[in-house]
């Protein structure tokens, strides 16, 4: 299943376009792109068209959209590709939202020659974005973090009794194999098992125990639970489809 990316910038006629037509260009089977802004131009600029098509990316069936034509629709990630933190709050449901501003192309002013110029300039900046962000060369990282102190046991999965660490490291020797870059990082700290430092039960959801005892408060409601993650009784197969949509491939 692909992983659905929206690209979000002011007006939808520059640089969110881009990243979206450069993106389903270039890794459509892995993601599905989308594009909006947040006063969305009457039409597409000129010269983005016009530098897409100098990459081989016709624009044809391109229009800026509304953000508020996504609301109801849950994306893996979103990315703000201006500086829109404060003007666009209110995003859909996402499981990671990306600020990364690039400069406002229809702020360039000049000879055509020279607007041409800056348009290209973006462009090429946010093609090198989306490769080293979503692309095959951004590879997975997987972190596994753990509490100081002495081993804790073994934390065997449900399905196979396996041990999570040995299924770790299978699934980035898989990648690795398959030509997707992949490093796991053993750090200390409270337990968690992230994927490009998305915590695994947001990439597939689903319920972690925590291990905590319930205080309760004077008038016998339960207090919340501080305590950190229990991985014991995860299924392999649940994890294994993480790392397979940490790099893009499900």
């Amino acid at each position: 299943m692909k992983q659905d990316i929206l690209f979000v910038c002011n007006h939808n006629a520059g640089r969110s376009q881009m990243a979206e037509a450069y993106m389903n260009t270039r890794y459509g089977e892995r993601y599905a792109a989308f594009s909006a802004g947040n006063y969305p131009s009457a039409s597409m600029s000129e010269y983005t068209i016009r530098v897409m098509e100098e990459a081989g990316i016709v624009m044809t069936g391109h229009s800026p959209k509304p953000l508020t034509s996504f609301m109801g629709r849950q994306f893996d990630t979103i990315a703000r590709l201006c500086d829109c933190s404060g003007t666009c709050p209110v995003l859909p449901p996402a499981r990671r939202v990306i600020d990364h501003p690039f400069p406002d192309p229809s702020e360039f002013v000049g000879s055509d020659g020279d607007i041409m110029a800056g348009f290209r300039h973006v462009r090429d900046l946010v093609f090198a974005w989306v490769d080293e962000i979503f692309g095959v060369a951004a590879g997975v990282r997987i972190t596994w973090q753990r509490p100081e102190g002495p081993m804790p046991p073994a934390i065997l999965c449900s399905d196979t009794g396996r041990q999570l660490q040995d299924v770790i490291h299978d699934i980035c020797l898989q990648l690795t194999n398959r030509g997707i870059p992949c490093t796991i990082a053993e750090e200390d700290g409270p337990l968690q098992l992230s994927f490009n430092g998305v915590p695994f039960e947001e990439i597939v959801p689903i319920y972690i125990p925590k291990s905590c005892s319930m205080c309760g408060s004077c008038d016998g409601s339960e207090g919340e639970c501080a305590g950190g993650r229990r991985y014991e009784g995860i299924p392999e197969s649940v994890v294994r489809l993480a790392g397979m949509r940490a790099a893009g491939l499900k």
